[in-house]
C-alpha cells in the first residue's frame, strides 16, 4: 500500500463500511474502523469536479489521521475525467495525513440524479463505456481499483457485464444484490453474487445488501461465497455492526443481537467521540445532526430524541441532551 497506515487485507471475510452519499464522510469512518470495520468508502465524489480543481470536491480528499484502507469512490461518465481525478486521489500536501488505498468506481447508483446522466448505474447498461472508465482509471493510478455494481440494471445482468469486463486488472467488486428497479428495497439476489464470485475466482467478491445483523452476513457469505461483505444503511446509528459480526463469524453461531449490543461502549459516549471527530473538520455539528438521529431509530423514545438532536449545534448543546 501507498500509505503505511494502511493495512494490507488478507483475513477474510472482509468487513467493509460501503460508499453512502452523505453520510460516508471521515468521522463516521473513523467510527466504523474502531469498531471493526477492515475497509472504508468515501462518499461518491464527482471525477468531472476534480478534474476541473473543484475546491469543494477536493476537501473530500482530505483524511482524518485516524483514518487507513480508505477506498475513495468516484462517479462519472467521462473517461477523461476518471484519468485526471485518479492522478489527483494520491496527492497530499500534509505528508503526516493518510492517502487513499484504493480507488473505486461507481457503476450501481439508482438515484435518478446521478442516473439521467449517465453515470452510476446506467453505465452497467452502457458496457463499453463502462469499460473504457475502469481502463482509464486503471491507466492513471498505482492504486489498486476495484468497481461497485447492482444485481442487474435494465436488461444487464451483473453476471454478464463482468464477462465483458473480468479481463481487466481490477482487483475487487462490491454487488449490491438488488437491481436498479428495486433500488433500496426487496429481496436480495444471493445467487447472482455467486456467479459473480464464480466468474472472478482470483479476485475480490463483496456481497452487499439488507445486512443488519450478524445473522444477515453470515447468511450473504454462506449463499455467495464471497470474501467478505459491503454495510452500508446497516452501520448507521450502530458502527458496532461490525465488531458484532466479527465476533458472531468467530463463534460460528451468532448469540442475540442484544447480548452482543450490551458489550459495546455505551451509546452516549459514542455519539459524543462521533461528534468530537466531526468537529476536526466541520465548525459546528448541524450536519451530523441526520447521523446522531440514527443512534436512536427503533427506541420507543426516539421520536423525542429527535426534538432534541434537530436544535443542537455545538458540542455543549449535545453533552445537555445525553448525559
Amino acid at each position: 500500500m501507498n500509505n503505511e497506515k494502511s493495512q494490507p487485507i488478507n483475513k477474510k471475510p472482509i468487513l467493509a463500511l460501503a460508499p453512502m452519499a452523505g453520510y460516508t464522510d471521515s468521522a463516521f469512518r473513523v467510527m466504523c474502523l474502531d469498531c471493526g470495520a477492515d475497509l472504508i468508502y468515501t462518499e461518491m465524489i464527482s471525477a468531472e469536479a476534480l478534474a476541473r480543481n473543484n475546491k469543494k470536491t477536493l476537501k473530500m480528499l482530505e483524511f482524518l489521521a485516524e483514518e487507513k484502507n480508505v477506498v475513495v469512490q468516484l462517479f462519472g461518465k467521462n473517461p477523461e475525467a476518471f484519468a485526471k481525478a485518479a492522478k489527483l486521489i494520491c496527492f497530499s500536501r500534509d505528508r503526516s495525513r493518510p492517502v487513499p488505498t484504493g480507488i473505486d468506481i461507481n457503476l450501481g447508483c439508482p438515484a435518478h440524479k446521478v442516473f439521467k446522466t449517465g453515470a452510476g448505474a446506467a453505465l452497467m447498461d452502457n458496457k463499453k463505456l463502462a469499460r473504457e472508465i475502469i481502463q482509464a482509471v486503471l491507466d492513471n493510478t498505482n492504486l489498486p481499483v476495484s468497481i461497485k455494481i447492482r444485481s442487474q440494471v435494465k436488461t444487464t445482468t451483473a453476471e454478464e457485464f463482468i464477462e465483458f469486463i473480468k479481463d481487466l486488472n481490477f482487483k475487487m467488486v462490491m454487488v449490491h444484490g438488488r437491481t436498479l428497479s428495486q433500488g433500496m428495497t426487496g429481496p436480495i439476489d444471493f445467487a447472482m453474487i455467486k456467479k459473480v464470485k464464480e466468474l472472478l475466482p482470483h479476485k475480490i467478491v463483496l456481497g452487499n445488501g439488507n445486512i443488519n445483523s450478524s445473522k444477515d452476513a453470515r447468511k450473504m457469505l454462506e449463499k455467495t461465497g464471497a470474501d467478505g461483505i459491503g454495510i452500508g444503511r446497516g452501520a448507521l446509528g450502530n458502527p458496532g455492526i461490525f465488531n458484532e459480526i466479527k465476533k458472531c463469524l468467530n463463534k460460528r453461531a451468532c448469540p442475540p443481537e442484544r447480548q452482543l449490543v450490551d458489550l459495546e461502549r455505551r451509546r452516549e459516549n459514542k455519539i459524543l467521540h462521533h461528534a468530537e471527530l466531526f468537529l476536526q473538520q466541520n465548525d459546528n455539528l448541524i450536519p451530523l445532526r441526520k447521523h446522531l438521529v440514527h443512534y436512536f431509530k427503533g427506541q420507543k423514545n426516539a421520536s423525542e430524541w429527535r426534538q432534541k438532536i434537530i436544535n443542537i449545534k455545538s458540542l455543549t448543546d449535545l453533552e445537555k441532551i445525553l448525559f
